[in-house]
């Protein structure tokens, strides 16, 4: 054996041995060698039996990650960027009421599908909402694709876990006597353009009072809805919106276009006042000194219209029910209704809003029934 040659710093020792090369590489107090017939060949060899070693024993490490300490991690460090503010409050919510109590100090490769399993079992024994219980599934789902996806994990076990059923749940539109006795009673209000935005658009809450007028194209009778206002630790503030369709336009009825004409002459006079604050905000629906609106006043102010006008109080995100049923109603399609609520995808639209509309069913029963009873034109 000849004497070996220093290669650069990382890539070991060279020797010639016969006909052939060896390289010793020592990393971390482990030796590793490889021969072969070239010095590069040697070299290339040794190194990637060291990095593939030392993978495997870091992977080993990370195999007895804690899941809470993965998943707290990955939640405060990265997901809470991708997703809404009331999203990520939601999400921290379950892991630390919920998901960690129950599998937060088991090893993260050791977590399977029995074992979310129970947890939604528990948490539905507790008296969690299916709601609650899917949005849990789906923060262990994403979390451990991540998990994959770096190798923590050879396959995420949420794939094998059935996502829960939500029960029935009862939504209560109004009816299009109603809405039309309320737009009536409002017209000329400051209320009246919220109603429009809510009953006939569907727009959010959120969207709604994080509107700007910079977003409204009065001459093209459409509105722009990039963004909304969220409470983000005790403060209003704009954030992005859930999903890409969240981003979207709406194209306005003449009627709310003029709503939101006379809607905006009112705003103006509060412009002009000397305490006015709200030149940066540029709101459409702001407090009388321009800032942002509380969502507690706009919902009181909704159940107050309610009263007023005789109909039975409802929830606030009724109103964008009643705009999906309406536009159903009218035999609008439902990729146009999808598009119009800005739901991620028509079968959202389908399942959640437009199952108890009559009216299109009606119509389908009567065409078939005027079918059979037109004469048999071959007989």
């Amino acid at each position: 054996m000849t004497k070996g040659k220093r290669n650069a710093n990382g890539l070991g020792h060279t020797y010639k041995v016969g006909n052939s090369y060896k390289t010793v590489i020592r990393r971390d107090g482990q030796t590793y060698t490889a021969t072969a017939s070239t010095q590069k060949d040697s070299r290339q060899k040794a190194m990637s039996k060291a990095d593939g070693m030392l993978q495997l024993a870091r992977k080993k490490v990370d195999e007895k990650i804690p899941l809470e300490n993965f998943l707290m991690n990955w939640l405060e460090n990265q997901h809470r960027f991708n997703i809404a503010h009331s999203t990520y409050l939601r999400y921290r919510s379950l892991a630390i009421h919920h998901i960690n109590p129950k599998l937060g100090r088991m090893p993260i490769a050791e977590i399977s599908a029995r074992e979310i399993t129970e947890l939604l079992s528990v948490m539905r024994q507790k008296g969690q909402s299916s709601r609650s219980m899917q949005q849990a599934r789906a923060v262990l789902s994403i979390c451990l694709t991540e998990a994959e996806n770096l190798d923590y994990i050879p396959a995420n076990p949420v794939r094998k876990v059935k996502n829960p059923q939500n029960s029935e749940r009862n939504f209560s539109p109004l009816t299009l006597d109603e809405v039309k006795r309320l737009l009536k009673t409002y017209e000329g209000t400051y209320l009246c353009a919220r109603l429009h935005l809510a009953l006939l658009c569907g727009l959010r809450q959120g969207e709604a009072l994080g509107l700007q007028w910079q977003d409204v194209d009065f001459k093209s009778g459409t509105i722009n809805i990039k963004s909304q206002i969220q409470i983000i630790n005790g403060k209003q503030a704009f954030t992005s919106l859930k999903t890409t369709r969240s981003k979207r336009t709406v194209v306005l009825t003449a009627n709310t276009l003029q709503a939101l004409v006379e809607h905006r002459l009112m705003v103006e006079r509060w412009v002009a006042q000397p305490n006015y604050q709200g030149g940066e905000w540029d709101l459409v629906f702001p407090r009388p000194n321009g800032t942002p609106r509380s969502p507690q006043t706009d919902y009181d102010e909704w159940q107050k219209a309610l009263k007023l006008c005789g109909i039975s109080p409802r929830r606030l995100h009724d109103a964008r029910h009643t705009a999906a049923t309406l536009m159903y109603s009218q035999q609008v399609g439902i990729e146009t209704i999808s598009r119009a609520l800005g739901h991620s995808s028509s079968a959202i639209t389908s399942r959640l809003y437009v199952h108890s509309a009559e009216e299109p069913l009606r119509l389908a029963a009567e065409s078939i029934s005027r079918a059979l009873s037109e004469p048999n034109r071959h007989a």
